[in-house]
């Protein structure tokens, strides 16, 4: 059994999603679901941490789908990963995520969310 209370160095430092907030910016979250970096196991408000960013261009349904690890369109939430897919389970695997990260490091951000 795992100590809930440890993790992976890759589940708190690699992006696993891009959760949407209500006013329209994104916040890359760990796989613990808590901005990237942060190793709090406490409830997290997102809005309450300087983590948020909007993109200066509205993702397209085709840009999120090539995000998305299961080619989802929607932009709620987009997994960069899954369970089946976890970048440091094989060489394989971090190529495909290498190569949604190089996809997002490509486009524009406002910072603090503004815009």
């Amino acid at each position: 059994m795992s100590n809930p209370r440890e993790s992976d160095f890759s589940q708190v430092f690699l992006i696993y999603c891009l959760d949407l907030l209500p006013d329209g910016s994104y916040v890359a979250l760990n796989r613990r679901y808590k901005p990237v970096g942060l190793t709090s196991l406490d409830w997290v408000e997102y809005e309450q941490f300087p983590v948020r960013f909007k993109f200066k261009r509205a993702l397209s349904a085709k840009q999120i789908s090539a995000l998305s690890c299961h080619g989802h369109t929607a932009p709620e939430r987009i997994y960069l990963y899954a369970d089946g897919s976890v970048p440091t389970a094989s060489a394989a695997n971090w190529a495909v995520y290498a190569s949604r990260l190089e996809r997002l490091a490509g486009y524009k951000i406002l910072h603090g969310g503004e815009g």
